[in-house]
């Protein structure tokens, strides 16, 4: 964005209407790239390069641009904000960060269990980090809350920490999240991560939230063989889940690309699902040489 998009002359009109800050960061982890992830944090970003219109005072974000010159200048000439105004939210925001300092500098238990409910988000990341480590059951017990939070890293982050926790009481909520990922500016990357902690949560019930992605047939989605690997791993763990499991399997094999650009992927897919159902079942059935429609069907009949 910065070398192809925001030089050009016809972006010149939206240069003095607004307050342009850039924010790099380099992912050495030093103080200023620390910082950097601070306000990306802030913003909710999960992916890069992003260029967003933000409320100064509340750091809300207003608008998203794309990355091309109509939508660029429309979102800019859509968003208004008030000038002046206090500086409470540059205070607010130098204290958060100060207390996010001290909590990676301290990682207590006592500190974090207090922080995960501060108002600022990055406070509760770093609380929720140090709990995931040191504390993961207190996570699981308050899954529902954390995963309603509409801010993206976080809810990954919880959704990690659920996975190393393992904790049952868990999957309602993380199926819940797979099913409607609400709120989220990247609600594939959200269901992946609800998916991959149900394979650790997740119980018979949960089958029936992952069956619709794991016989999505997309082999270029990674929710995908997630929830492929998910539903075997809630398999091996509650023998109840093993008929249901079987199922869902079965209908997850990929259809046969239309385009033959896709022959590897599908193909790939279809091996993870049936390794999947050799794990579940115990059984051993011959993946074919050539994986067309035929191979499909009889490979169904199999298990």
């Amino acid at each position: 964005m910065e070398k192809q998009l925001l030089p050009l002359d016809a972006l010149r009109p939206a240069y003095d209407k607004a307050v342009w800050l850039y924010v790099h960061r380099d992912f050495s982890g030093n103080e200023a790239d620390a910082a950097a992830e601070r306000v990306c944090l802030r913003l909710g970003m999960s992916a890069f390069p992003q260029h967003f219109l933000i409320e100064p005072r509340t750091l809300e974000r207003l608008a998203d641009t794309g990355r091309a010159v109509d939508g660029f200048l429309a979102a800019m000439n859509r968003v208004r904000v008030e000038k002046g105004g206090s500086l409470d939210a540059v205070r607010k925001i130098t204290e958060a960060d100060a207390k996010a300092i001290a909590l990676e500098k301290s990682a207590s238990v006592g500190d974090a269990r207090k922080a995960i409910d501060d108002e600022d988000v990055v406070v509760r990341l770093r609380a929720l980090g140090i709990l995931a480590e040191k504390e993961p059951a207190a996570i699981a017990k308050r899954a529902k809350d954390l995963l309603q939070i509409p801010h993206d890293p976080f809810r990954y982050a919880v959704c990690k920490a659920l996975a190393k926790a393992g904790d049952a009481s868990a999957a309602r909520p993380l199926d819940a999240l797979l099913r409607d990922a609400p709120k989220a500016l990247n609600p594939n990357v959200v269901r992946i991560e609800a998916a991959s902690a149900l394979g650790a949560c997740g119980d018979a019930a949960s089958i029936d939230a992952l069956q619709p992605f794991a016989a999505s047939g997309d082999a270029r989605n990674g929710l995908t063989g997630v929830a492929v690997d998910a539903i075997a791993a809630i398999a091996a763990r509650d023998a109840k889940a093993k008929p249901l499991a079987r199922t869902a399997l079965v209908a997850a094999y990929p259809a046969p690309p239309s385009d033959p650009a896709d022959t590897k992927l599908v193909v790939a897919l279809a091996k993870r699902v049936h390794e999947a159902l050799a794990k579940v079942t115990g059984k051993k059935v011959a993946f074919p040489e050539t994986y067309d429609a035929a191979a499909r069907k009889k490979l169904a009949a199999g298990w």
